[in-house]
């Protein structure tokens, strides 16, 4: 893994593989049993983790792309899970923050994607999870330096996900 010898070996490569299927069954579970997408999922946690967001904070925190995030809370607002309200400090702010409904539905995803996450750790002991952990953290810390340092370098970020 040190030294690749193609593309299905670099270390970035197989966890953003590994990412993208366990989010894509993820989704499916929680498309079947509560009818939202993952994009509804996702941008239904960043607003319920950090109440009172603006739409580009959430764009920016959930990493959505403006008009994707725009159409995600225009849906999620028609269907009364989201609320669009006037920051009292300041009114020219429209904040983001979960209805009753929303809240309950968020509890529910909550639930059913923290189950979907210990169904997949299953195949790991207790020290291999711990491991995993510690070298996930390792790993995001030297991406995040090596992020920062091609940054300074120059150069356009074309991250598309």
């Amino acid at each position: 893994m040190k030294n690749p010898g193609s593309i299905d070996e670099l270390i970035a490569f197989r966890i953003y593989n590994l990412g993208k299927l366990a989010a894509r069954g993820a989704g499916i579970m929680l498309r079947r049993e509560l009818a939202i997408s993952r994009r509804d999922w996702r941008i239904l946690a960043y607003v319920a983790q950090n109440p009172d967001m603006s739409l580009s904070e959430l764009s920016h925190v959930a990493d959505i792309e403006p008009e994707t995030a725009s159409r995600g809370v225009a849906k999620l607002v028609a269907g009364g899970i989201i609320a669009k309200t006037r920051l009292q400090t300041n009114k020219r702010l429209l904040v983001l923050s979960l209805t009753s409904a929303g809240r309950a539905l968020y509890e529910q995803a909550q639930t059913k994607t923290r189950s979907y996450n210990v169904d997949l750790a299953t195949c790991l002991s207790d020290q291999e999870a711990e491991a995993l952990d510690v070298l996930l953290t390792k790993l995001s810390e030297r991406a995040t330096e090596l992020t920062e340092r091609e940054v300074a370098k120059g150069g356009a970020d074309d991250a598309v996900d």
